[in-house]
């Protein structure tokens, strides 16, 4: 008896390997086979639709989803959305990703804050957001390895009891990334601290512990999302807001649209409607359903934007407890610091501009943690920005006043459904969920199930770090504006050959090598249509010098004036948008004389 049950017990052990072992090796065949499929690069000639023709598509035709908000999360949607195989409308009442999803810290991270609250009360569900966000980061540098990167942080240690309590969690962080680790965490000490950031606080400084998290362009990858959509077959725009939800029957079935630069109203029909508008997804949800309550408890993150020689050397410092219990990040970010961020409760604006409260607190924040704080002068602010972070309560759960750790996905009424929460780190797994509840809810018809880990990001395709020399040789540009292209579009760079008139480049700023042939290129293959797209958007010069944006506003407006063919009426109104736009960059605090 003992001997027939070894035998069973060996038999279905062997077979329980042999299953896993096929399943891998299936797994393994199927994504290499479907890493095949999609490195073909796309063709230079490839360009969106333009305005026009994308509005004429999505007033003719019936789509199987029509995705409200072309943030992170809505053009996630899109791209996974079309990539099985569903037909896609994707707008956005501004630009793509012009609210929260280009106010972030710019970090792709796991959660340190997460991982804290996980060891102190052993909460697995916390452990789970870490995993989570852990992989989907190695994901993000693997399909758009030109706008994002790994980069080394720098956490200070003062007590040298808390040292190994730093050095353990942190090696935890790693270990939760398995096999998507992008780098181990290490110790150094003191002397090699300040080696490093010469302008740390020295006092009671023990060393560092120096982890490893991810780094993006948050706007540029947004837009590449909405881009990459829109090169598999989704029709996208921007600048088209919704009006209302259309109904049949109680039933949702698409949305009054306005074409905000015409003023043209039209009709979108669609089997099924994703909301994905971030703060603002309470006045969507309720246009389908009056009677739901709100779910949304906004909260403002504010960062400012210092020269890069108050930060470390080449990496980023966290310091884990500011006065008011947050965590401070600088972030070295094309070739200035960032410092953030806020966390206070706020009301739904679209540009929220941030006060002078929230840049002091910030200012002297900083001042606490660094050497030579009177170095650090409210004229040295290059820029300031506000987002704000679409919190939410889950509206499934009893306690109605509880934040959500994750996402949510509610269904709002018939054929209407809200994705909201999460964070920029896993818009791909939050546009997964999304998409898969959409398949279900609308019983809609896929050709293959999601492939967005294996889809390259346009100008993702032959991207190495070798490109750059080969852009500058080839194209005969200055090596600043060849490190400029291929940072900005990657392969797709190569394009820019097209725009380059008797072999000469033509600057629009005296300080950044910034080019005419940029703007000409955005408006004609990036959906660039107001000077605010290109000087916050498709380059970030707001975000890290809002008085050289203002200065290149002129040079920006004279060029979009002759492709849009503006009148002088018009191009006065566009100016002063871009004015208004960088106000929310804090344009005011820093022209001001302090």
């Amino acid at each position: 008896m003992k001997k027939n049950t070894k035998y069973l017990v060996g038999s279905i052990l062997l077979g329980y390997a042999g299953y896993k072992t096929i399943k891998e090796g299936y797994h393994f065949y199927r994504n290499h086979e479907l890493e095949k499929k999609y490195k073909k690069k796309p063709s230079l000639s490839w360009a969106p639709l333009s305005r026009n023709e994308s509005i004429n598509r999505m007033k003719s035709k019936e789509f199987d989803l029509l995705i409200v908000g072309g943030g992170a999360s809505g053009s996630g949607c899109a791209l996974d959305a079309v990539t099985r195989g569903l037909s896609v409308a994707l707008v956005d009442a501004g630009d793509f990703g012009c609210e929260t999803s280009s106010k972030s810290t710019k970090l792709l991270h796991g959660g340190i804050r997460y991982l804290e609250k996980a060891m102190k009360y052993f909460d697995l569900s916390q452990f789970k957001l870490v995993f989570e966000a852990l992989h989907e980061r190695k994901h993000i540098i693997n399909i758009a390895p030109y706008l994002a990167n790994k980069l080394p942080i720098m956490l200070p240690v003062y007590n040298k009891i808390m040292v190994p309590y730093f050095w353990v969690g942190l090696k935890l962080y790693d270990w939760l990334s398995g096999t998507k680790s992008i780098g181990s965490s290490y110790f150094i000490g003191k002397s090699k601290t300040i080696e490093i950031f010469p302008r740390i606080k020295k006092d009671n400084l023990s060393g560092s512990v120096i982890y490893y998290d991810g780094q993006m362009d948050d706007s540029r990858l947004n837009l590449m999302l909405a881009l990459t959509s829109s090169y598999h077959g989704a029709v996208i725009s921007n600048y088209v807001e919704v009006k209302n939800i259309l109904k049949e029957n109680d039933i949702s079935v698409g949305a009054t649209c306005t074409d905000k630069i015409t003023g043209e109203t039209f009709k979108i029909k669609s089997k099924g409607i994703i909301n994905t508008t971030g703060p603002f997804t309470d006045s969507i949800r309720k246009d389908t359903n009056n009677e739901l309550r709100n779910i949304v408890v906004p909260s403002s993150g504010t960062h400012i934007v210092l020269p890069k020689e108050f930060g470390p050397k080449n990496m980023g410092f966290v310091f884990p407890q500011t006065s008011d219990g947050r965590i401070l990040f600088f972030i070295p970010w094309k070739n200035k610091l960032i410092a953030g961020t806020t966390d206070n409760k706020c009301s739904v604006e679209s540009n929220p501009k941030p006060s002078n409260d929230e840049i002091n607190f910030l200012i002297d924040e900083t001042k606490h943690l660094i050497s030579y704080p009177d170095d650090l002068e409210k004229n040295t602010i290059l820029s300031a920005w506000k987002g704000i972070r679409p919190l939410v309560k889950d509206p499934s759960k009893k306690n109605t006043e509880s934040l959500a750790r994750n996402h949510i996905i509610e269904v709002t009424s018939k054929r209407t459904i809200t994705l909201s929460g999460g964070k920029w780190t896993t818009y791909r797994r939050m546009a997964e969920d999304a998409i898969n509840k959409a398949i279900k809810t609308f019983k809609l018809n896929t050709k293959q199930p999601c492939v967005t880990k294996f889809i390259p990001l346009l100008g993702s395709h032959t991207y190495n770090h070798e490109m750059l020399y080969r852009i500058q040789r080839d194209l005969k540009v200055p090596l600043k504006v060849a490190k400029n292209w291929v940072s900005n579009y990657g392969d797709r760079a190569y394009k820019l050959r097209d725009y380059i008139k008797n072999d000469k480049i033509n600057k629009i700023s005296s300080i950044y090598d910034i080019t005419e042939e940029d703007v000409e290129y955005t408006i004609d293959n990036e959906m660039a249509i107001k000077i605010s797209d290109f000087i916050l958007r498709r380059y970030r010069i707001g975000f890290i010098d809002v008085k050289e944006a203002y200065y290149m506003i002129d040079k920006v407006s004279k060029i979009m004036k002759r492709k849009f063919c503006w009148s002088h009426k018009q191009e006065l109104v566009e100016r002063k948008e871009a004015v208004e736009s960088l106000k929310s960059l804090g344009l005011e605090f820093c022209m001001k004389k302090h």
